[in-house]
């Protein structure tokens, strides 16, 4: 997999346009400078998370000797269910605003590095021979949507709600086809001859 392709199914799994209004709901009525200092704090939780479940996932999978099959089909069916929460999203899948500031939950975790991104980490850490290329994947697509979701109340007002919510269509429709394809991966080397288990 390429680094763009690896790096643009994180971002859309992040889905930071999908939950631009979550964050602007959970920081309103803080001040501005402390409203990024809050949105930059969590995007940095879930980058140690993102990074810990990385490095966790290929030891894991290694230990339970899980075929490489079974990891491009899990991860092909994690990404399609995750596409199909993207495509008919609803705000019922946020959880409540607190009175309380956010801290790690659930800005950092669940809505940044939820469970769907975290494995879909671990089962990439896997096949992905190059760490590099994995951990370069992270951080760039987390650094995108650090960006959005840092200048989010500027993206809304040029985008409006309407043009949110096309966007993140558009990117589900991408995942899906991603997920398909690792999918169809994943049964060809199901269906090779001599596949070790």
């Amino acid at each position: 997999m390429s680094l763009f392709t690896l790096t643009l199914i994180l971002f859309l799994i992040m889905d930071p346009l999908g939950n631009m209004h979550f964050f602007i709901n959970h920081v309103e009525g803080i001040k501005p400078s402390r409203q990024k200092f809050i949105i930059v704090r969590e995007m940095l939780f879930a980058l140690l998370a993102m990074i810990f479940f990385s490095i966790l996932g290929d030891a894991l999978i290694d230990l339970l000797s899980i075929s490489q099959s079974t990891v491009y089909l899990a991860s092909g069916i994690i990404l399609l269910l995750t596409a199909l929460r993207i495509l008919f999203s609803s705000e019922e899948r946020y959880p409540k605003k607190s009175d309380e500031e956010p801290y790690l939950v659930p800005l950092a975790i669940p809505i940044i590095a939820g469970p769907s991104l975290l494995a879909t980490i671990m089962l990439f850490s896997d096949t992905e021979p190059s760490i590099s290329k994995m951990l370069t994947a992270i951080f760039i697509a987390w650094a995108c949507s650090a960006v959005l979701l840092i200048s989010s109340k500027h993206v809304v007002r040029v985008l409006t709600k309407s043009g949110l919510t096309a966007c993140e269509r558009l990117m589900g429709m991408v995942l899906v086809l991603l997920s398909i394809q690792r999918i169809a991966e994943g049964v060809v080397l199901f269906m090779q001859p001599h596949q070790i288990s």
